[in-house]
């Protein structure tokens, strides 16, 4: 009998073999869908479903969740639609100023604000980097844990797949995805003035209560949601994402628990400070044509990291004959069953998610 959904990807994570490569797919409301008849079959041949749940709650991941839940932060937001897309935006008034942003989602029917763009992000000048910092405060303040919503989520998903314990961005990374644009942020970071020396600060004292608490978390997978890519240099990935890591590796000693980061894009420049950081297993691996580093590279540089990699972005519009060969490719190239699985990514539209992920299943033997 073969092993469930479920004992496949855990295999993965603790780097043993399973009996198959394994195949999973987010949870399709956090991407705009519905978690209809394509997963039902799917899943009746083994492909896996992912959750990702917080261990604590508030939880700031722009555009989705802003809402600091502090009773002296007015949270509001605000949907339109501008020349036919729908827009959101997202203010938040503190006692030391206001700072709002706006978000543009796919247009009607799906509205999907999954893979929406920033048009106007949090942090537009220095001064609000003064907000960010009250905000973020506050944050840690009402910090608490979030682990009744761990344990149902575990108990929905069973056998047919794997709750994700997801932490926040670390300070960089979260600077420029979450609240600023790219430039302003590196200049700002590039520069230091005082208000980013006191982001810092509260960066630090936010991910030492999140760690906190992620210690006691029922969840064994712990996933760092950084949307890492060439943006960041080899020095700032060193400063700014290795000592998190370490932090949250160190909170989890003596316990069973895996910690992996989300890097989705080209990774090829820092491979040298990825195997100094330690981490169990990467999110979202992007092979190439879009990423940068091959599998072959990877097994040589990184032994006993494991790759969870995305749906192949050059193949989310390629027609099934080709994205099976696409994935006998990658099977070939790695050569075993321990290390690698698959997930699922928002490149892929709506109508192709069955089709893509059915030849997936084809390509490793379901």
């Amino acid at each position: 009998m073969g092993m469930t959904a479920r004992e496949r990807i855990m295999a993965f994570f603790h780097g043993e073999e399973p009996d198959k490569i394994p195949v999973f797919a987010y949870d399709a409301s956090i991407l705009g869908g519905q978690q209809g008849g394509w997963a039902r079959r799917l899943q009746a041949r083994g492909m896996g479903i992912t959750r990702l749940v917080p261990p604590h709650q508030p939880y700031f991941f722009h555009p989705n969740d802003v809402n600091p839940g502090a009773d002296d932060i007015t949270y509001i937001e605000t949907h339109y639609i501008e020349k036919g897309l729908p827009k959101r935006r997202l203010a938040l008034e503190t006692p030391v100023g206001c700072i709002s942003s706006v978000v543009v989602g796919s247009p009607p029917p799906s509205e999907n604000y999954a893979c929406a763009a920033t048009e106007e992000p949090f942090v537009k000048e220095l001064a609000d980097w003064r907000v960010v910092n009250y905000v973020f405060k506050r944050i840690t303040d009402v910090l608490r844990p979030n682990y009744t919503a761990q344990k149902r989520m575990d108990d929905e998903v069973g056998d047919q797949g794997v709750v994700v314990s997801i932490l926040d961005r670390t300070p960089f990374q979260r600077a420029w995805v979450d609240l600023a644009d790219p430039v302003r942020a590196a200049l700002d970071f590039k520069e230091r003035p005082a208000e980013i020396e006191e982001y810092l600060d509260v960066q630090k004292a936010l991910h030492e209560r999140i760690a906190e608490i992620a210690a006691e978390s029922p969840i064994q997978v712990f996933n760092v949601v950084e949307n890492l890519t060439n943006i960041i240099s080899p020095p700032y990935f060193s400063q700014y994402c290795t000592p998190f890591y370490k932090m949250y590796q160190k909170a989890f000693e003596g316990r069973d628990a895996v910690l992996g980061a989300h890097f989705d894009g080209q990774i090829g420049h820092i491979t040298k400070e990825i195997g100094d950081a330690h981490l169990d297993y990467i999110d979202s691996y992007t092979v190439p044509p879009v990423g940068d580093v091959s599998l072959t590279e990877a097994k040589r540089l990184w032994p006993g990291l494991r790759l969870w990699i995305n749906c192949p972005p050059h193949l989310a519009q390629a027609e099934p004959d080709e994205v099976r060969a696409g994935y006998e490719l990658i099977a070939e190239e790695w050569g075993s069953k321990t290390g690698i699985a698959v997930n699922h990514i928002e490149e892929i539209p709506v109508y192709k998610w069955e089709e893509h992920l059915s030849a997936a299943l084809d390509a490793f033997g379901y």
